[in-house]
């Protein structure tokens, strides 16, 4: 090993620094111009809002709100069966198809969740007002605890490399994470900052895996937030969804999985809500939101109930143990709990990945552009706004992707280009791939190869002149693969 573990990232992190300055500089000019974004700094601080009177003082009464409201059942909920691969399929499926209902509860379990979850939402009606935000501003939130620190950076440089100017708050668990170096010098030239939950958050609390994302969210002091996994990334600009439809009516847009939503009928007895035809709409994949929270606010606190009480009550009655069970069903149900307008994209996801030797390897997925998708369902003018529409559109309905959502390879900037990374495998003619196979129409639709425009940025924050030396090992690899694989790209450039 090159550097000892514990002293391998901070001296990384230092040889990086050059590299990721020189890349907001670039003028990256594949099959799409692209201009350089500049340097920001920023002119108030995410930390000081957290530790702000008015801040703690409303974590304070929230914290007192989820622990007097904690739903109260005789053992954590647990699903006795997974749902079926019919549950699962729309094709399969029609508006008389029951959802699945493998969560038992006795009446007196039942009584007590639709006691708790009504006495929470009736104090949402006070509370809610009095979210502090920083009025009339809009940013990325991205969470990175838990060893994803070089895989947000990545997903940073290809946010700025999209032409986007918005800040990011990078929410870290804890202050082990926070590297003084990354925190303090790297991050702030690129209008990021780190921000500690620890700064509100105690260790007794136990949060853990998915309830972050929804923390992360509600502790920004952004007013209008576009959440994006530290896995995911635009292909082009995403600044202008804060301003266009469907966000300015709705101030809610989530997207599609790749399922039909296995809600326990339950649920909609304990939320007061109805229960949606089964082909409505699909599971929700919340690796990417958009947040209006002046008008979201009650939703996404009530959001913030189901992840806070999430993994032994809600988090099973939304998913019934379905795959990914976690915090994807939480925001859309809690819009839907309260009747609270939103836009859930209609174009579904779509694979990145590769056949290599008779297997198809994922990457990770395309998610549609949520501004065309409007567009192409007739906008304000359009029926289809409320039809049924979990199953496979027409063509002529698909919006192009707008995000690309890395989440099955994760491609952290600190370790690509270890030897045995899988994306080094041969196909069964010798030759190196690319990791997400041809993709022609991705290319089409974004104007660009969008592949190589990743690589170019992970080349030049991890193989320039300074950093190529140190790294030799990871960098050389990185490079031959390259320039096997992309053998009509011009030739990398010493020093960037």
């Amino acid at each position: 090993m090159l550097f000892p573990k514990h002293r391998r990232r901070p001296f990384l992190l230092l040889l990086l620094l050059p590299l990721i300055f020189s890349l907001l500089y670039l003028n990256h000019r594949l099959a799409n111009p692209l201009s350089p974004s500049p340097i920001f700094t920023t002119s108030r601080n995410a930390t000081s809002h957290l530790l702000a009177p008015r801040t703690q003082h409303f974590w304070s009464s929230l914290h007192t709100l989820l622990q007097k409201t904690a739903p109260s059942v005789s053992e954590p909920l647990r699903s006795v069966r997974d749902p079926t691969e019919e549950d699962l399929d729309a094709s399969k499926n029609d508006n008389t198809s029951p959802r699945p209902d493998n969560i038992p509860l006795t009446d007196t379990d039942l009584a007590a969740l639709t006691e708790s979850h009504s006495a929470y939402v009736s104090a949402l009606r006070s509370l809610s007002p009095q979210l502090p935000v920083w009025k009339g501003t809009s940013g990325v939130v991205m969470t990175a605890g838990g060893g994803y620190l070089g895989t947000a950076l990545t997903s940073l440089l290809l946010l700025r490399r999209s032409g986007s100017n918005l800040p990011v708050h990078l929410f870290l668990d804890s202050p082990a994470e926070a590297d003084p170096h990354l925190c303090h010098t790297v991050l702030p030239k690129l209008n990021a900052e780190c921000v500690l939950f620890s700064s509100l958050l105690r260790p007794s609390d136990g949060v853990q895996h998915y309830q972050y994302k929804v923390l992360s969210i509600l502790l920004s002091p952004f007013e209008k937030v576009l959440y994006l996994d530290s896995d995911a990334w635009p292909i082009s600009s995403p600044d202008r969804l804060f301003t266009s439809e469907p966000f300015l009516s709705r101030g809610l847009i989530t997207w599609p999985d790749f399922w039909l939503t296995t809600i326990c009928p339950h649920f909609h007895t304990i939320s007061n809500s109805s229960a949606p035809p089964t082909l409505r709409r699909r599971s929700s994949e919340s690796g990417i939101l958009l947040y209006d929270k002046r008008s979201h606010a009650e939703s996404l606190l009530l959001a913030t109930y189901y992840n806070w009480h999430g993994p032994d009550v809600y988090y099973p009655l939304l998913s019934q143990h379905a795959p990914g069970e976690g915090d994807k069903e939480t925001f859309a149900q809690a819009a839907l709990a309260l009747s609270q307008p939103f836009y859930d994209v209609r174009t579904p996801d779509t694979v990145l990945g590769r056949w290599i030797n008779g297997t198809f390897e994922t990457a990770g997925m395309k998610q549609a552009d949520p501004a065309a998708d409007f567009r192409l369902q007739g906008g304000f003018s359009g029926a289809d706004l409320d039809a049924d529409h979990a199953r496979e559109p027409p063509a002529a309905k698909k919006a192009a992707p707008l995000f690309i959502h890395h989440n099955l390879f994760k491609i952290d900037l600190f370790k690509v280009g270890d030897a045995s990374d899988p994306m080094f495998r041969l196909d069964d003619e010798g030759k190196p791939g690319r990791l997400w196979g041809p993709d022609e129409k991705l290319v089409r639709d974004s104007g660009f190869d969008v592949e190589r425009a990743m690589w170019d940025v992970v080349l030049k924050a991890n193989c320039g002149k300074t950093t190529a030396a140190a790294n030799a090992a990871g960098c050389g690899n990185l490079k031959r693969w390259y320039e096997a694989v992309f053998v009509e790209a011009p030739p990398l450039v010493d020093g960037l």
